[in-house]
């Protein structure tokens, strides 16, 4: 005799239940497992610039740490979106992972319409370094100090020319925070990237530029410009003697790039969590920050819940000051 209804129904919740504990079950595992293969870090940058080095350098210690390799894989273009969508689509495993700038996330979607990926499709991972800048002028620039910059340039509204690593970039924006912050009118003259901007500074073609500390450290001791305050929260240990704008009395004027890592939107918690301890172990080790040093990157350990909500603050911060000062990349 066959199986009344409410028999069948019994049975095959009982099935359905012991599916879903096996599949409970199972995941911890594969998260305990992970990695049981190499591991490949998106650079959305060409080989061999500081995004590039950063990477390899956390890599070499990744790879020791998790006992499988992590791969470089340089996927350059279109401001960093060309890697940034390829890690979106990929697997949801942990095994592809996008080591990104912070204009990956803060500036694009604000300034690039052709974007196809959002904040949304990522997990954030770890942050891993940030890049301080500094306010330089040049060696001649009749000002001593932020002060007399500051009385210069509201006698001379647009008249102080400002160098850039072109529009939209960062630094542009690093100095439109300056200017704001000041209440100064500074003109903007955009380069195409950093070192024609540099050599420019150097050569006192322009008046002023945001510099990342890699460049001012070694200029602004051997005297080729002067850096007359850093956009940092506390005075920086390579160049003790230059104050924050925070301790001169401008609180606003800070900021700083960095570099994290991120995975597909999707991953097993477990599996993020896994890296992001071991990334932060390294970044904690004498070993990772001696390497930082000579090329300016402070490690900066964060929790996934901190990078998220790091990125979202900068992001709404540097989307607002893009609409105000009308900032586009045409």
């Amino acid at each position: 005799m066959g199986e009344n209804v409410s028999t069948k129904t019994a049975r095959c919740i009982a099935i359905a239940a012991a599916v879903a504990a096996s599949l409970i079950s199972v995941a911890p595992g594969k998260a305990q497992q992970f990695p049981d293969r190499n591991i490949t870090m998106v650079v959305p940058f060409p080989p061999g610039g500081t995004t590039d080095i950063v990477a390899r350098i956390l890599t070499e210690q990744l790879s020791a740490d998790l006992g499988k390799q992590v791969i470089i894989e340089n996927r350059g273009g279109a401001s960093t979106s060309i890697g940034a969508q390829y890690v979106a689509g990929a697997d949801k495993d942990g095994y592809t992972l996008l080591f990104a700038s912070a204009t990956t996330f803060t500036t694009n979607p604000h300034l690039l319409a052709s974007i196809k990926y959002k904040l949304e499709d990522f997990a954030p991972v770890a942050m891993v370094v940030k890049v301080p800048f500094a306010f330089v002028v040049k060696k001649d620039f009749p000002a001593a100090d932020v002060a007399e910059f500051r009385a210069y340039a509201l006698a001379n509204p647009n008249k102080v020319n400002n160098a850039t690593n072109g529009p939209g970039s960062t630094v542009h924006l690093m100095g439109e925070v300056v200017a704001r912050g000041l209440g100064v009118k500074l003109q903007h003259v955009h380069y195409r990237g950093a070192a024609p901007a540099m050599n420019d500074m150097l050569a006192g073609v322009v008046d002023s530029n945001v510099e990342a500390l890699t460049n001012t450290v070694p200029n602004h001791k051997a005297g080729m410009y002067r850096a007359i305050a850093v956009l940092s929260e506390e005075r920086l240990p390579q160049l003790p003697d230059v104050p924050t704008f925070k301790e001169l009395g401008f609180p606003s004027i800070v900021g700083a790039t960095w570099f994290a890592v991120f995975a597909p939107a999707g991953t097993p918690q477990p599996v993020v969590d896994k890296l992001s301890a071991s990334i932060n172990r390294i970044l904690k080790t004498p070993e990772f920050a001696k390497k930082m040093e000579p090329i300016g990157n402070q490690p900066w350990p964060m929790l996934p819940a901190e990078l998220d909500a790091h990125v979202k603050s900068e992001r709404d911060r540097l989307g607002k000051l893009i609409r105000e000062a009308n900032i586009t990349v045409d």
